[in-house]
């Protein structure tokens, strides 16, 4: 059985002492995937920091029954939007409004609320959504044609709610409760939801299924509700067809699925972060990453299609880029194939303070005029060129080019970087074929430094 347990709290305490242990038997049991949302700053690093020991995934938003003090909001919100960067956090949850426990006034938790939404939407992440007492209010305030993925975790909801929500796209998360005996409404609902739109979760700790009412909760009872899914939705199919299918739901409901998934617009790299605006490049150099990965460090560098201007004008706008050492504008293509783009996003930057430097090939002259790039270069504090070789038949036999002539072109790009008087730093690949000597003494000639990474 391949499965996929949507929504599960091994942050909590309940885990501490046999985390390992959990982890290891939801394996066996066949659950290939866990997601494990927060509730807090403090759950959100804490989760990242599960999904990263045991490739898992993580969420992280604030619960409707845990929002910041008003005295460090601000603050707190910086904090939470920075675990979102971190490359296995991949969806913004648990967020909603719990009219049950109404720990906090109904204003502040919509205003929580449509904070997340506004967040998930800016940065293109799924969105997942508690509600407790408060199905019809969460309806009102999500909308009805959802630019992301919206998942309904353990909807309550009665039959005429629960088909506004199935119209609108939103994704349905089934736990534990299913499978209570007393349970028939919320039986007659989750039969009646489009397979394609189901999700199976445990909340764990909480929500054990038949027959471990009473106990913790773990991933590895997945199987039980996939069991009961199967059985509402006519049984026709096995247990492994049905929970293949609720996995595949899955990964296209947070965006891991070959067809939607979702690339990094942003990724930490040491004390910078970077900022990938396309998949395209003019080059096919040997030694690229591009050739054998799809990303570094758990990111996802490759763009199914490149993402519009203002998805990545927005992601820049809405992360705390204040506190990285500056804004790299590189990715997993040639920036400067958007050039317009990454002048504005430079220049957002640069407004706020941040340092921003432009890593590129140094093509662009093949289709910019000297005066477009030296304008390009004056959006940058500094800029990295992939020098690479030490001549153009080097060139051409470790970076291959749609560009003819590139070599022509890079040298001019280089001399056009000397005149505008930008801080310039010159790379080239150790290992890649170069003859690193040789391209060291070019660089002195051009008088600019050389980095051989």
């Amino acid at each position: 059985m391949l499965g996929f347990d949507s929504h599960c709290h091994l942050h909590f305490h309940d885990f501490d002492k046999d985390l390992t242990e959990v982890v290891a038997r939801s394996a066996t049991a066949g659950i290939s995937h866990i997601l494990i949302p927060s509730t807090d700053v403090k759950t959100s690093e804490r989760s990242a920091d599960i999904a990263e020991k045991y490739s898992l995934y993580s969420a992280a938003a604030f619960h409707p029954d845990h929002l910041p003090d008003d005295s460090t909001a601000d603050e707190d919100w910086s904090s939470l939007k920075s675990v979102l960067l971190r490359p296995r956090t991949i969806a913004i949850g648990e967020t909603g409004l719990d009219f049950y426990h109404n720990t906090f006034k109904p204003e502040k938790q919509i205003f929580w609320f449509r904070r997340h939404i506004q967040l998930a939407e800016s940065l293109g992440y799924p969105l997942i959504v508690h509600s407790r007492d408060a199905e019809s209010e969460v309806l009102d305030h999500l909308p009805e044609k959802p630019p992301v993925p919206v998942i309904l975790h353990c909807w309550s909801g009665d039959q005429r709610l629960t088909d506004i929500a199935v119209s609108r796209g939103y994704y349905i998360g089934v736990d534990g409760p299913v499978t209570y005996k007393k349970n028939g409404d919320l039986r007659s609902v989750v039969s009646s939801v489009p397979r394609k739109q189901l999700l199976v979760e445990t909340d764990s700790p909480f929500l054990p299924p038949e027959p471990f009412r009473g106990r913790r909760n773990e991933p590895a009872n997945t199987r039980l509700v996939v069991m009961k899914i199967r059985e509402l939705q006519g049984g026709s199919e096995s247990i492994e067809s049905t929970s293949f299918t609720l996995w595949e739901n899955t990964m296209r409901a947070y965006r891991l699925h070959p067809e939607n998934r979702r690339a990094d617009v942003v990724y930490r790299y040491g004390d910078s972060l970077y900022v990938n605006v396309t998949s395209k490049c003019q080059n096919s150099c040997v030694f690229c990453i591009r050739n054998t990965e799809d990303g570094i460090a758990d990111y996802n560098l490759r763009y199914i299609q490149d993402p519009p201007d203002e998805l990545v004008l927005s992601t820049i706008r809405e992360f705390p880029i204040e506190k990285f050492k500056e804004l790299v504008f590189c990715g997993f293509g040639e920036p400067t194939l958007r050039s317009q783009l990454i002048m504005k996003a430079s220049a957002a930057a640069r407004a706020r303070g941040v340092r921003t430097r432009l890593n590129t090939n140094g093509l662009c002259t093949s289709f910019m005029s000297d005066d477009r790039v030296l304008e390009l270069l004056g959006s940058f504090d500094s800029v990295s060129i992939s020098l690479n070789a030490s001549g153009a038949r080097e060139y051409n036999r470790i970076c291959p080019s749609e560009v003819e002539n590139s070599w022509e072109h890079l040298m001019r790009f280089i001399r056009l970087a000397g005149r505008s008087h930008i801080e310039t730093q010159l790379s080239a690949v150790k290992n890649s074929g170069a003859d690193i000597p040789r391209v060291t003494a070019l660089a002195k000639r051009l008088q600019m430094p050389l980095k051989v990474r």
